[in-house]
């Protein structure tokens, strides 16, 4: 017999009821989908940037708070065998106050070709020579809505300790993809931006060192402990390390307060179901005295639970789908983001994490199939003559 073709009848039989049931557990399924998708395509997105980062950074900490590195070590690190290069980052945030944000000030040497590569994939049709030409900056989408809101649409005035302001002309936008981590961000040259920071000349924010070869990499911080010790030395496993931390935490509270909540359901869904009407009774009755065994009855039971866990499993994962990956600024990326400092103009990239959903296919559908078994089976058992009665 064709269980699941009988079943699908009764479902729709019994219609009202079980709507509800496939409501919440698409809901269920929509916000632990949600979560998963949000979390593993920023956790993706992470990783192919650290993989632009420097092998090892080097930072100046006071009272566990960054402080300006003097980057007249550099020379020194670059002598250091299996060293292929040791430069200066300069990077912090300038508060414009009319608007009450914070603006992440990040400054390039141009005439490093590295560095130069990198704003390549930042900017199509980069062209450097004109760029250089004066006081020019790229900046992000969501900068630029900002800076029109008061009217900045073709340069913006950075306000100088002890100098005039700092008119510094806007150049371009950054590529849409790139908001994701850029998003609060403006690019130029490092010279104007220690000018708009308050660095010195031999001042950096840190020290970014490129090493081809990682088997060198805990000998050369080795060597920089002797070089500075009183510094940070951060590697790029160290990085990784920090980032999946971080997801993994968030992802983790989530994952606890929604298997509660599910369990919660559960419970919920096997009292309903423990407590068969008359109807329901008179149907398993009439099907026992026409012949169906116990075990035909479970299957029957069996196969509605798995047609409304796997429809209502798939529809979850679907509406998350479309909504975390074509509509941006959703509530999923303000809750791993944080909250807001300029307009978020994010599009996060689409990333199937199949280890993730196949842990949540194995803590919702597997409990809720388990959970239909002993009211199937301690119906079926009933006497079927009392129960057409």
């Amino acid at each position: 017999m064709n269980f699941f073709k009988f079943a699908s009848l009764t479902l729709i039989r019994n219609l009202s009821k079980n709507i509800v049931i496939f409501i919440f557990f698409t809901l269920f399924i929509f916000i632990a989908s949600s979560f998963i998708f949000t979390s593993s395509s920023l956790q993706n997105s992470l990783d192919a940037e650290l993989q632009g980062q420097p092998d090892i950074i080097i930072q100046h900490k006071k009272a566990s708070r960054n402080h300006p590195i003097d980057n007249s070590i550099v020379d020194e690190i670059n002598d250091i065998p299996g060293v292929e290069k040791a430069y200066e980052r300069v990077f912090g945030y300038y508060f414009f106050d009319t608007a009450n944000r914070y603006i992440n000030v990040i400054g390039i040497d141009f005439l490093d070709e590295d560095q130069e590569k990198q704003i390549k994939h930042l900017y199509k049709n980069f062209d450097l020579k004109a760029f250089l030409q004066e006081d020019n900056m790229l900046i992000s989408s969501a900068v630029k809505k900002l800076f029109e809101q008061y009217y900045y649409d073709k340069f913006f005035n950075f306000i100088v300790e002890d100098e005039e302001p700092k008119k510094v002309y806007i150049s371009g936008v950054f590529d849409k993809k790139i908001n994701l981590f850029l998003n609060d961000s403006v690019v130029m040259d490092i010279a104007i931006a220690k000018n708009i920071l308050g660095y010195e000349g031999n001042e950096a924010s840190e020290i970014g060192i490129i090493v081809p070869n990682k088997l060198e990499i805990d000998n050369i911080v080795q060597k920089l402990l002797v070089i500075t010790p009183t510094s940070k030395i951060i590697t790029k496993d160290n990085m990784y390390k920090y980032s999946h931390e971080l997801y993994d935490y968030k992802g983790g509270i989530f994952l606890s307060l929604f298997i509660t909540s599910f369990l919660g359901f559960l419970v919920i869904f096997y009292s309903q179901a423990s407590s068969i009407s008359g109807a329901g009774k008179k149907q398993i009755g009439i099907l026992r005295a026409i012949g169906w065994s116990i075990n035909d009855i479970i299957k029957w039971k069996m196969s509605e639970a798995m047609i409304v866990s796997f429809v209502s499993f798939l529809s979850g994962i679907l509406l998350s789908y479309f909504y975390i990956f074509l509509f941006k600024n959703n509530i999923f990326v303000s809750i791993f983001l944080g909250s807001d400092n300029v307009y978020k103009d994010i599009s996060l990239e689409p990333f199937f994490d199949i280890n993730s959903f196949a842990i949540l296919f194995f803590i919702t559908i597997v409990p809720y199939l388990a959970s239909t078994l002993h009211p199937a089976w301690k119906s079926s058992i009933a006497d079927p003559t009392e129960a057409v009665k």
